[in-house]
């Protein structure tokens, strides 16, 4: 058997004799569509955050600055884990980016 595929064989005099594999894609398909359909919900999500205002874990920073506009400040950190981002706002939000997304927000 091959890994999500199926292996076709064919008797031949009494012995086994290979014919072909042919690999399924239908497991790898299904997967795409799942991950495509999450993906797309997600983005729902974000955009309803957006028009209400609200800034959500795992949003961009272009997506953060249409919920609540620039930062007042931006504070940089740099580590051997990356660079961090603390973006600071007037109504004493706070929101923090990892990989070029929302990691947290606080007040």
């Amino acid at each position: 058997m091959l890994a999500g595929g199926c292996l076709m064989i064919l008797l031949v005099a009494g012995g086994l004799i290979y014919l072909s594999a042919r690999v399924e894609k239908h497991e790898d398909t299904a997967k795409a569509e799942m991950a495509a359909k999450i993906s797309a919900a997600a983005a729902k999500e974000r955009e309803a955050a957006i028009a209400a205002k609200q800034v959500l874990v795992g949003m961009k920073r272009d997506e953060v600055e249409r919920a609540w506009g620039k930062p007042e400040k931006i504070n940089r950190t740099s580590s051997g884990a990356g660079v961090r981002e603390q973006w600071v706002y007037e109504t004493g939000f706070y929101v923090y980016f990892g990989n070029e997304t929302v990691t947290s927000v606080e007040r």
